[in-house]
């Protein structure tokens, strides 16, 4: 932890008060305040170090204050004052619970200090010239307190700290996790349906080779097309999450993903009105395109090239319906893991919406509604 002003003036503070100790011991040099002096001089490196070197300066403080009360008890029955140095207490208690891992250590402090304060200099009152007296009954019942309270509120307003430097380090990890969800999501959709369309393209590609050289060069187009715009669409997507004023790579419409699909050789039948695209709002578009891009994506990596594809778009008053059916029997060895789906639905529900995705007698459906009300934010 780094060193603020707030530390560098506490020092100071504790240098002027060893300095008028110094000086009292130079003008009265008895031996209890020399002792003094001495101790005023070791606390200069705890006020300086107490939030940097949290334990030793905890450690140091509490020891120089029994020193402290024990330079009382054998200047007893002269008067050598109440030091300013009793605020060492709640400091080291405050320090111990707010900055340190282990929360056994400030709890630890605070009960020495709570034993302890009997023993401060304060417990003391004068009866007379050079005659101090220990306080008894109801007003050392009233000193006592006092100590207590001041630590206790030391201790709480630590605990009370630390809660909140705990709550705002839990929210910054949720948030880099939620980035990292959605760095994988996207690069997930981007890849996925890339990589799909090239292993399809290039097996095409080996096979046409051998008699249809031309065919073979349509394919190995294609996938260089499919490869470039990728590429171009990770590298927005981390351009996009590392400075929010970079506008994102627009991934294409919703024609050229059905396009692509087709070249692949997916046989898709769409059912839509032309304009419904650009009636609706952006981040509706763009899951719209996400979500068409992984259902073909499975539907080409699980059925094949024989699956016929029926794509339902419609938008009613307050709400965007899709609908992707796909008829024709699974491939052999085709089983996914699931995130896919779990991304789909994930999308349809940021923004409000939801979507379903299961088997139906002659193949697959996946199913999203999206209302275009404005959605809350919390």
């Amino acid at each position: 932890m780094k060193p603020k002003w707030g530390d560098a003036s506490l020092g100071a503070l504790g240098v002027l008060a060893a300095l008028v100790y110094l000086l009292t011991a130079i003008e009265h040099p008895t031996p209890v305040l020399c002792v003094q002096a001495a101790l005023a001089v070791g606390f200069i490196a705890p006020l300086f170090l107490w939030r940097t070197r949290v334990l030793p300066s905890a450690v140091a403080m509490l020891a120089l204050l029994l020193g402290w009360a024990l330079s009382v008890l054998a200047a007893v029955p002269a008067n050598t004052g109440v030091p300013p140095y009793l605020l060492a207490a709640p400091l080291a208690v405050y320090s111990t619970t707010r900055y340190l891992h282990d929360r056994r250590v400030g709890l630890g402090a605070l009960v020495v200090c709570l034993v302890g304060s009997p023993l401060s200099p304060a417990m003391w009152r004068i009866a007379g010239v050079d005659d101090l007296r220990y306080r008894s009954g109801a007003d050392w019942l009233v000193f006592v307190s006092w100590h207590w309270a001041i630590l206790g509120c030391a201790y709480l307003w630590a605990l009370y700290r630390r809660s909140g430097q705990e709550r705002r380090a839990q929210e910054e990890r949720a948030a880099r996790q939620g980035e990292r969800i959605l760095i994988a999501q996207e690069i997930h959709d981007v890849l996925a349906h890339s990589l799909t369309l090239i292993t399809v393209q290039s097996s095409a590609g080996i096979v046409a080779a051998r008699s249809d050289p031309a065919a073979a060069t349509d394919s190995l187009r294609t996938i260089r097309g499919v490869s470039a715009e990728a590429l171009a669409q990770v590298r927005g997507i981390v351009a996009t999450l590392r400075n929010a004023d970079v506008p994102a790579h627009h991934p294409g419409t919703l024609a050229e993903v059905i396009e692509r699909f087709r070249e692949a050789g997916l046989a898709i039948n769409t059912d839509y009105p032309p304009a419904i695209l650009s009636e609706i709002p952006v981040q509706h578009a763009l899951a719209l395109h996400r979500i068409s891009t992984e259902a073909l994506t499975n539907v080409l990596r699980h059925q094949g090239k024989q699956a016929t594809v029926t794509y339902r778009l419609r938008r009613a008053p307050r709400a965007l319906s899709m609908t992707i059916a796909s008829t024709g029997p699974p491939q052999p060895h085709s089983s996914g893991t699931g995130t896919g789906i779990v991304g789909m639905r994930e999308r349809a529900e940021s923004l409000g919406g939801q979507l379903h995705a299961g088997p139906t007698d002659n193949g697959w459906r996946v199913s999203a509604s999206l209302p275009l009300q404005e959605v809350p934010h919390d």
